[in-house]
């Protein structure tokens, strides 16, 4: 089975790609062996690395038939059972020639890259996982200024708000998690009043975020919140002062655009006393070991997200991984320490209740109680994180095509309607941008709206829509440039300071002459002239992939059937809701019922071995 050629194995193994077998090559041949479970077993590491896992854990693997081609009798490979197979693991392991490239724990065989990851990033947790205790002079401050930043009244219900800026101010690292509507951006920015206030104004805070387009969206939500305490005798001086724009994780790293060698490392950390990091169920494992790396000894770090939503794209699921790491110390049952310490200052409150088994202190805050995402926007989304869409497919009325746009909640419709009625259909989402009077009109009627569709090639694929509409609404002599063209950047440009995800639009300046916009800071609107753009595409259309960190207030959620084997591996339930969480009032589904019932039958779960050692550490350090 040690094939000549990539074209021989792939004539024999099914969903390998070049770089899966040019990987296992080069380390059988360094490890000088020859036996096909050796090579096989590493095609299948390197297939599961590319498929967003960390590891690949070789008991699923013991005995089982894998990469056999469809209808070929004589494809695909058996491996041996799994005494057997572990024994191979070990032996490959352990040759010297290989020069530690490959690492076997717990029965998950890693390549040293994201070994290594994953210790390092359960090492820098590991460490801030002991709160600091506030100083009495600490407490009677927050004690003061905790009516101005929550209400006090007593309630009998609990507010996990509170609960979550109470615990999280002496925490050096912490986790809040929530869908969408429940309060994030409003507790962040309580959490960063209330570590002012006790730190009297001294701590140097920065926003981040994996991509601009969340970035964006973190700042405007962030002063938004920030501002209600402009006129406040004291606490205005702080929310001025933290009133700035977020930046990109790689900005903040200072990633260069090749390479991986960042400004800000172990040597030279991060100047900032507080990182805020939005959206973080999207950054991988490399990039959120970079930023631990790069966190000074001081620095504290929340990060922020909702781990229902998809994970990264690159390897990992660091969000959904730590978060079930530390569901043991769920602030629902907390330390003694933890609860005098709410107690201390939320006593308005019900106290939380204390567990005696030693238990680490609480670092995952979840805010379960929706404060915007509600009705039957939060009643779908629901039924898709417990795999039951039975229970609300009957409920959801299928909507005429002129009606589309007017839907409040979650309606359905078929492939065969948008298909009969597409020119319509495209011309009443997105024909009035471009007739809007004003380019703020215009921009506020882009975001209202957007198409989108789990995947980018296909009939039903973001390329095809965007020609399909395009050709509609462009005018014929447009050669691609015309009034009211909403764009996307697909490659970072520092320059411009554009990135990839951020959305434009294409609109005549004061004297005619079309340019490019983009949001800019406090509403306003900047300008890039059109031969200066960096790469970009037509969005009217996008992929679910893209549409993370952003919300419209309406949407035509595509979920057709997948249109080849490799784009059915990317269907889950958390792709469907993600896409549907992006909706702030209405969302058509356009699909059919057993096809919505076999996606939100699967799951994405990622292979890693985050969660356990991570647990452990943590437990060590107590």
């Amino acid at each position: 089975m040690m094939f000549a050629s990539f074209s021989q194995c792939t004539a024999r193994l099914a969903e390998i790609e070049a770089i899966d077998y040019f990987f296992a090559r080069e380390l059988t041949q360094l490890a000088g062996s020859a036996h096909d479970n050796d090579f096989c077993l590493l095609l299948a590491l390197s297939r599961a690395q590319r498929l967003g896992n960390s590891c690949l854990i070789v008991s699923e693997l013991a005995g089982q038939h894998y990469f056999e081609h469809p209808d070929e009798v004589d494809s695909g490979f058996t491996f041996a059972p799994l005494q057997a197979l572990e024994s191979r693991v070990e032996a490959l392991v352990s040759q010297p020639q290989l020069g530690g490239r490959l690492h076997w724990h717990n029965g998950r065989l890693y390549t040293a890259r994201y070994w290594q990851f994953e210790q390092q990033l359960v090492a820098s947790i590991a460490v801030r996982s002991q709160p600091e205790p506030l100083s009495s002079g600490q407490i009677s401050a927050l004690l003061q200024a905790w009516p101005s930043l929550f209400s006090t009244s007593q309630g009998d219900e609990q507010d996990w708000q509170q609960v979550a800026t109470a615990l999280c101010i002496n925490r050096a690292f912490a986790m809040l998690s929530g869908g969408p509507g429940t309060g994030k951006t409003y507790t962040v920015a309580r959490l960063l009043m209330a570590l002012q206030v006790a730190w009297q104004g001294q701590l140097n805070v920065v926003l981040t975020a994996p991509t601009g387009k969340a970035a964006q969206r973190l700042t405007e939500s962030v002063d938004t919140a920030l501002s209600q305490f402009a006129s406040h005798p004291t606490l205005a001086q702080y929310s001025t002062a933290m009133q700035q724009p977020a930046m990109t994780l790689h900005r903040l790293l200072g990633m260069p655009r090749w390479g991986i060698q960042s400004r800000f490392n172990q040597q030279n950390p991060v100047p900032a006393d507080v990182i805020i990091v939005d959206e973080s169920s999207m950054i991988d494992l490399a990039l959120m070991t970079r930023l631990f790396r790069a966190l000074a000894p001081h620095t504290r770090v929340i990060l922020v997200g909702d781990p229902k939503q998809l994970p990264s794209v690159e390897a990992g699921n660091v969000l959904g991984d730590i978060i079930a790491a530390l569901d043991s110390a769920s602030p629902q049952s907390v330390d003694e320490a933890s609860a005098q310490q709410f107690a201390t200052l939320c006593p308005h409150l019900p106290p939380l209740p204390v567990t005696h088994d030693n238990r680490p202190a609480a670092m995952h805050f979840a805010l379960q109680r929706a404060q915007r995402f509600s009705g039957q926007l939060a009643e779908v989304a629901r039924a898709m994180n417990n795999g039951s869409i039975d229970a609300v497919w009957a409920q959801l009325d299928e909507v005429d095509a002129g009606q589309t746009q007017q839907v409040e909640g979650v309606a359905t419709s078929s492939f065969s309607a948008l298909e009969t009625h597409f020119e319509s259909l495209a011309t009443n989402w997105f024909g009035a941008i471009s007739q809007a009077d004003s380019l703020p009109a215009a921009m506020a009627r882009l975001q209202a709206s957007r198409w989108l569709t789990p995947f980018r090639q296909g009939e039903w694929g973001a390329l095809g829509l965007n020609q399909r509409i395009e050709r509609l609404l462009s005018p014929g002599n447009s050669r691609g440039f015309y009034r009211g063209r909403p764009i996307m950047i697909t490659e970072n440009h520092h320059g411009q300071r554009l990135y990839n995800g951020d959305i434009g639009l294409l609109w005549p300046d004061e004297n005619g002459v079309l340019k490019a916009w983009f949001a800019a800071q406090d509403g306003a609107y900047r300008a890039i002239p059109i031969m200066r753009l960096p790469q970009h595409e037509t969005v009217y259309a996008m992929t679910i992939h893209k549409s993370q960190g952003s919300e419209f207030s309406r949407l035509l959620l595509l979920v057709p059937q997948a249109p080849s084997r490799q784009a059915a591996n990317l269907y889950s339930r958390e792709l469907v809701y993600t896409g549907l969480t992006r909706a702030k009032t209405g969302a058509v589904l356009v699909t059919s019922q057993a096809i919505l019932q076999d996606v939100v039958a699967r799951r994405q779960q990622r292979k890693t071995g985050l969660t356990r050692l991570l647990a452990e550490a943590i437990g060590a350090s107590r």
